[in-house]
């Protein structure tokens, strides 16, 4: 079944209400999920010349994100693309992009790359059949975050001891930041910043994974211990 998202005022998205009315040619009453502020629901459609409104029929059982958000170290090209739509599907809270020493991209034209980005999360949540949107941002440098809100995790391919399963048993409620490595991976400079600042080492394991696969198996780790 169709799942839709609405927007800040609880709304139908322009993208969406060309969807219902000139993709799928939704008629009155047809059924779709609608996901607000206040939860999912099975509802009705009600369409009368070209206005779109909805009457809820009954709640559907919520599907929360992992309590785990992504600093990435930004990638070139469209692996960032790949990024929001796979951490979308993995249930990630939160995606943000920050350029690191080995980058090769820079930051530029931020705000309409953002609107981009949420249209291919959003999609990636109407499939995978998310209750909520994941927030998508950029930042300039680690000092933008407040690190005392989390259990810093940082993906390291030097670490040897600290290994992901560990992590999991031994933060399985935490509040979790992820930092990834762009191409290259993480310069030893910032390496250490990040662990004078808290940032636990970890190791995925001995293969070395490229930066847009890295969250996949962390994200994957803490899927298995919600159910």
């Amino acid at each position: 079944m169709q799942r839709y998202f609405l927007n800040d005022h609880e709304e139908f998205f322009e993208s969406d209400k060309h969807h219902i009315l000139n993709v799928m040619r939704f008629k009155t009453d047809t059924e779709v999920e609608i996901c607000g502020k206040n939860g999912c629901f099975l509802s009705r459609l009600k369409i009368v010349n070209q206005e779109i409104s909805y009457e809820v029929t009954k709640a559907i059982k919520d599907n929360p994100p992992l309590n785990v958000t992504i600093l990435q170290g930004l990638p070139k090209g469209d692996k960032i693309d790949f990024i929001v739509k796979s951490a979308t599907l993995f249930q990630a809270k939160q995606i943000i992009f920050m350029p690191m020493k080995r980058s090769i991209a820079k930051l530029s034209n931020t705000e309409h790359k953002i609107l981009r980005l949420e249209k291919i999360s959003k999609e990636a949540a109407e499939l995978s059949k998310r209750s909520t949107l994941p927030k998508i941002s950029y930042i300039s440098k680690l000092e933008e975050l407040d690190l005392s809100l989390y259990k810093v995790l940082l993906l390291d391919e030097l670490e040897e001891v600290n290994t992901l399963n560990q992590i999991t048993i031994k933060y399985p409620n935490d509040n979790i930041l992820a930092i990834i490595g762009p191409e290259g991976g993480i310069d030893n400079i910032e390496r250490n910043k990040f662990i004078n600042l808290g940032a636990l080492p970890i190791t995925l394991g001995k293969t070395i994974l490229p930066t847009e696969f890295a969250h996949i198996p962390l994200l994957n780790a803490f899927s298995s211990i919600k159910y």
